[in-house]
């Protein structure tokens, strides 16, 4: 997935969670940025991450291209989540365009932020849906 096609949901996202869209660092690897930049990061395909500003607040650093297979790899984390809650509803299928996954990647990374959810996927997961909900993108 080019996420450049979705920045302008991106920029969307990034108001609603209170960032500035100049927050938001596209970059060709996030895995090699971190490394030149001495952030740690153990996730040499990671799509999304948060990471410290310049003392004005966090930045997004997103992948430029996200692999299919690694889109997928995240998605079937989160069904795996899922089934712990239901295994009748699988709240994934909402998840049914390339817009919405990066919508639910991003703001599950920013979820890392969030103090109570930071160590909680099943929350940070419901934060997540919420939060989507709230942007509408789930109406018919």
């Amino acid at each position: 997935m080019f996420v450049r096609d979705h920045e302008w949901y991106i920029r969307h996202l990034t108001e609603h969670v209170h960032m500035n869209p100049s927050d938001i660092v596209i970059v060709e690897d996030v895995a090699e940025w971190c490394k030149e930049h001495g952030v740690s990061e153990n996730d040499k395909h990671k799509p999304l991450k948060l990471v410290a500003g310049n003392g004005a607040g966090p930045r997004m650093l997103i992948a430029e291209m996200i692999p299919d297979e690694v889109l997928e790899e995240r998605i079937t984390a989160l069904r795996i989540r899922s089934q712990l809650k239901s295994v009748g509803y699988d709240r994934v299928d909402l998840l049914n365009s390339d817009t919405k996954k990066v919508a639910f990647l991003f703001l599950k990374e920013y979820a890392a932020s969030i103090p109570d959810l930071a160590d909680d996927e099943l929350a940070a997961d419901d934060w997540v849906f919420g939060q989507m909900a709230q942007l509408g993108m789930f109406n018919p």
